[in-house]
């Protein structure tokens, strides 16, 4: 690895541990800190997949193989394996001795797997952008496309119970999937009391993931943050009624295969593609070339797009609809929010 390398690699995992870990993961926030001074560590990190998110996939690396059942001090550190977690003192040289004594099997996962997170949680954000496509086509059914599907768990947002804090639930009472988000300020989101029906549901990625297979579902947790706890609750039930059911998800490259798809949908339906923490990872040709594809697409049939995206140079991520008819775009802003959606903040104003 050039010294160039080192040091692209290095402000990442700074940047990690000042902007995205804080008040979040005090654990990979303080590893991310002493990774981004440690060569040795950093080269191994380095033979991470290309175009994957670094700090996120080695992290889920060594929490893989904790969860797998590894043994080591470090286990002591993660409060996903330690209810007592603390470890009595510094988790950096336990860590570093960790990725030291595994660096082949570390370099193996982080060379082959993907960063896949399906935070279900996110959900609670994009059902307010379902209900506005439902009213714009006048209460027709849905046709929806999930971009970087992962498991497609965000597909099944129909079947999960939310709880906005009005005192008031929405959706299904009795599902195992019950999300909590917070409303901040004005204007309040349209949730809604019947929720819009959904004609066909379909996810795209490159490698989907198989909810019935025990270790591809070991991995999704793997991603999920130590200290989340109740993130990890939440995706577990999520899996579980899944399995009942599970999503169709199709492995392919979102521009090669989106037009086929596109085109099978029932005609009477209301097209919505949607993604949600995907695009902004793709390099800014792909993403170009999908904008332009979706746009003329709309050439053929009216369709809209929901974006709940944190875009690079962005203090916060945002949920937008795009009406996308007749070649032409428009797009609007709806909210603010919480990378894992623990929050919505709304700002869209009829």
């Amino acid at each position: 690895m050039s010294d160039s390398q080192v040091e692209t690699l290095s402000k990442q995992f700074k940047y990690f541990s000042e902007k995205v870990y804080p008040g979040s993961s005090p654990l990979y926030q303080g590893l991310s800190a002493r990774i981004a001074e440690d060569p040795e560590i950093l080269s191994l990190a380095s033979e991470s997949r290309k175009g994957e998110i670094v700090p996120n996939l080695f992290f889920a690396t060594v929490h893989f193989l904790l969860l797998q059942g590894t043994e080591h001090p470090l286990s002591a550190f993660f409060p996903s394996l330690c209810s007592s977690s603390g470890g009595g003192g510094d988790p950096y040289p336990y860590f570093r001795s960790f990725c030291l004594e595994n660096k082949n099997r570390i370099r193996c996962l982080a060379s082959s797997k993907r960063v896949q997170t399906n935070e279900v949680q996110r959900c609670a954000c994009l059902l307010p952008a379902f209900e506005l496509v439902a009213r714009e086509s006048r209460g027709g059914p849905l046709s929806l496309v999930d971009i970087g599907a992962s498991a497609g768990l965000n597909l099944l947002w129909d079947r999960y119970g939310y709880d906005y804090g009005t005192g008031r639930k929405y959706g299904n009472v009795n599902s195992p999937v019950q999300i909590s988000c917070t409303v901040r300020g004005d204007p309040k989101p349209p949730i809604p009391e019947i929720f819009p029906s959904v004609e066909s549901r379909l996810g795209i990625d490159l490698n989907p993931i198989e909810v019935r297979d025990t270790e591809e579902m070991l991995w999704l947790k793997s991603l999920v943050w130590p200290e989340h706890t109740k993130r990890a609750e939440l995706l577990q039930r999520a899996i579980e009624l899944a399995r009942r059911d599970p999503p169709r998800v199709i492995s392919g490259d979102v521009v090669d295969v989106l037009p086929g798809v596109l085109s099978e949908l029932p005609r009477h339906s209301t097209l919505c593609v949607f993604h949600s923490h995907t695009v902004y990872q793709f390099p800014q040709e792909l993403r170009d070339r999908l904008l332009s594809q979706i746009t003329e697409l709309s050439r053929k049939r009216d369709l809209f797009e929901v974006s709940f995206e944190w875009w690079r140079g962005k203090d916060q991520p945002s949920l937008e609809l795009s009406r996308v008819r007749d070649g032409k775009r428009r797009e609007e802003l709806l909210a603010y929010c919480s990378p894992h959606g623990e929050w919505l903040q709304w700002v869209q104003r009829t």
